[in-house]
Order: C-alpha cells, then structure tokens, then sequence
C-alpha cells in the first residue's frame, strides 16, 4: 500500500512540476518587446525606476531591474535603478503612494536631477504574464510613454487530447478461382469519401529560443468504416466453367498513426501580440488492423463438375490481420479559441496498402485496399489539460 501511494505522489509531482508556470521565462518572454516599444520614448534622458506593484501569485518581483538593463542597452538613456529611489523616499521620509501626485513627482525629479519616472505594474491572468508600463515627465506630469506587454512560459511541455472526424478511401477486388486455373481479379466497388472517427492525443514542446516554432508528437487512433456496393457477377468464367458471383461486405480499418510535427506560431511570427493561429506539418508512421463482416457465394452455372459454396458469413476480429502503411504526411491548420481550446483542420496522406483475408473459401479471396487516392481530410478539437 505504501508503494503504492509513493508512486501515485510522485506521479503527481511530476504533472505538478511539467505544468508549473515559470514566471522567470514569462518575464524574458515579455520584456524581449521592450526595446522596441522603448524607439517611440521622446524627451527622456534621465528616467528613474519607481518599484512596480505586484498582483497576486507572482513570487519573481524583480522586473524592474531588468527594465532598467533593457533601457540601458539603448544608449539613449541614463536610467536609475529602483534603489536609489528608495534610499531618497526614506531620506525625505516620503511613501510611494503619494509618488503619483505631481509635486511628489517633480520634487523627486529635481532631486535625483531626472526628468521622467517610470511606474509599472506586473499581474498574472491565467498562464499569461502582464507588464505595464507608465513613465511621466516630471517637470509636466505627462505620460512620456506607456505600454503593456504579455509574456508567457513557453519553454514547457504540454498534453492535450481530442477528437477528429472525417473522411477516407478505399476499395475492394474479390481473387477467384476455380482449383484448376489461374485465379480471376473480380473488382468489388471502390469506397471513396468514407467517415472516418477518432480519438488524438499529442505532446507539444514550447521552446523559449525560438518562439514562432513548437514541435509535437500528434497520435490519431481512427475507426474508419466503408461498405462497397453488393456484387452480383451472373456470369463469370474461370477456366472453361461459367460461375456466379455475389459478395456483400463491410469493412473497418482501425489506424494507429503518429506525426511528428513542426508547429509555426504565427502570433510569434508576426507578432500579432496573440497565438490564436498555428500552422502545422510532418512526416509519421501509419499501421493498421483490417477487420472484415461480410457474405460471399460462388456457384457453377455452366460447365464440367458442379460447385456451390453456399452462403459464406465471414468476419475477421481485431489483431487477425495487421498491416504497416508506412510513411505518411500530415499538414493542418489549428484555430486556438482560447488558452486551453481549440479547433483545426487538416489533411493527411496515407500510404496505400493491400491486405488479404485469407481463410474464406479456397476459392474465394478478398484483398482489400486503404488509402486509395491517398489522402484523408477531416476537422477535430483539441483540449490541453496541462
């Protein structure tokens, strides 16, 4: 019992530690924007850190300093960090919140012979980083620039599963023979656009170095369902005798596919300031268990001998046939709607295969082909747990 209870908690630490929220790389993620906003600050030479508030759940409270190495990083400006703002306020015995009011704002200017300060406020929503930023001319109390930036913990892994549904192709001949000839290649209808459902799961990377790019490994396990058209084949010659054919049939292929896929960002990419749209693609692995519920009859009509099979019912159940596709493609676009959900759609080559039912008669042999016209569409949702 013990055991058991020491692996469910560390288990449970484990989810803990991949979903904790890093807010050390929400931070760098966000003020990797600050020097660009920081090209539009007008009529600032000296600018002096106020300390920031801090919203509740944040344990990193040391933004400012790094504001105050990404401005000096510019050249433009003499920036002072938070601590000689707070040795002044306690020498002049003043509190930061009446820092707001404007004679406070132009005394501290003129004592630290600066002429901006910069306020900010850092907040947490969900899984995203907040930082504003106000800064104020202290001779005018005008705002010299303000911006907010977003950051989030992007070097972590995810998990989200999902459903798919869409559609597939197939088709199906019938090998008959008659035990003293060659064997004939009867088609027996082809199923194209077929409905197809499925379960997904998928593993992402987030890495901090390259924000526009994520990697995942993207899992499909389908049932696919298709049912040729009955064949009714009156008058069939193999060898010098002429037989009669029927077959009705369904058929189910059960797939197990796994992509491993490059993930663009184009929030990242464009920076739109938002990862609502990620477009996908790459090379996986196809396999395939065939299963198979169908009636077949050959008769003799005519010629040497007579035959009649009768009404063969045949099914094959899971794991008797197992076929490798191979190699497969997939491309897609994802719709997120919000940090949690989202939406795609996508296609997917799938590598043509040949799987024979044996055991039906020794006269009668089904083979039957998926991925014929090789290519799978559908839609499906997404859900990501942590």
């Amino acid at each position: 019992m013990r055991k058991v209870f020491l692996t469910v908690l560390m288990f449970a630490l484990a989810v803990s530690s991949a979903g904790a929220f890093d807010q050390n790389i929400a931070i760098d993620d966000a003020l990797s924007k600050v020097l660009t906003s920081a090209a539009k600050i007008k009529n600032a030479k000296v600018i002096s850190i106020v300390p920031f508030e801090y919203g509740p759940g944040l344990t990193v409270k040391s933004v400012e300093d790094k504001i105050v190495l990404k401005l000096a990083k510019t050249g433009n400006f003499k920036v002072m960090d938070k601590r000689s703002l707070e040795a002044l306020l306690t020498e002049q015995k003043l509190s930061l919140t009446g820092l707001t009011e404007q004679t406070n704002i132009s005394k501290i200017g003129q004592l630290l012979n600066a002429d901006s300060l910069l306020f900010g406020r850092v907040t947490l929503s969900n899984e995203t980083l907040i930082i504003s930023v106000n800064m104020k001319d202290v001779a005018t109390g005008a705002v010299v620039w303000a911006d907010e930036f977003t950051g989030e913990d992007l070097n972590k892994v995810t998990f989200g599963p999902g459903i798919r549904s869409g559609f597939f192709n197939g088709s199906v001949k019938y090998l008959l023979n008659d035990t003293l000839s060659s064997p004939i290649t009867l088609p027996g209808g082809f199923a194209e656009n077929q409905f197809f459902f499925a379960f997904t799961f998928s593993f992402e990377q987030r890495l901090q170095s390259i924000k526009a790019v994520s990697f995942s490994l993207d899992g499909i396990f389908y049932r696919g369902f298709f049912q040729p058209d009955p064949v009714i084949a009156p008058k069939t010659t193999i060898g010098g005798n002429d037989y009669t054919f029927s077959a009705t049939a369904n058929y189910t292929d059960l797939k197990l596919q796994l992509c491993a896929l490059v993930r663009l960002h184009l929030g990242y990419m464009f920076d739109w300031n938002s990862d609502v749209l990620v477009i996908y693609f790459g090379p996986g692995l196809d396999a395939n268990y065939m299963l198979a519920d169908a009636k077949y009859r050959l008769t003799q009509t005519s010629g040497a001998g007579a035959y009649d099979s009768g009404d063969i019912n045949y099914k094959k159940d899971i794991g008797q046939v197992l076929a490798f596709g191979g190699m497969t493609f997939r491309v897609g676009v994802e719709l997120k709607l919000s940090a949690n959900l989202s939406v795609f759609m996508e296609a997917f080559y799938i590598p043509e295969f040949t799987v024979s039912m044996p055991d039906v008669s020794t006269r009668i042999l089904p083979k039957v082909t998926i991925g014929q016209g090789n290519s799978t569409y559908g839609l499906g949702i997404r859900y990501v747990i942590f």
